[in-house]
């Protein structure tokens, strides 16, 4: 092979690999957005918790 021709493969094998990051940076920040929304419901949730808690207490 001549210096052009692996030039051309490490190019488009650097390419794929840049497509498979982002595709797997896109599932990952997907995930992320999971987590908070149920991070988010279960402080919602522990404040009400808390609240009735308060509630009975007084």
């Amino acid at each position: 092979m001549d210096m052009v021709t692996r030039l051309e493969e490490k190019f488009d094998q650097l390419l794929k690999k840049i497509d498979e990051l982002k595709n797997e940076n896109q599932h990952l920040k997907e995930e992320l957005e999971l987590e908070r929304g149920s991070r988010g419901e279960a402080m919602e949730r522990l404040e009400a918790l808390l609240q009735r808690i308060e509630g009975e207490l007084e």
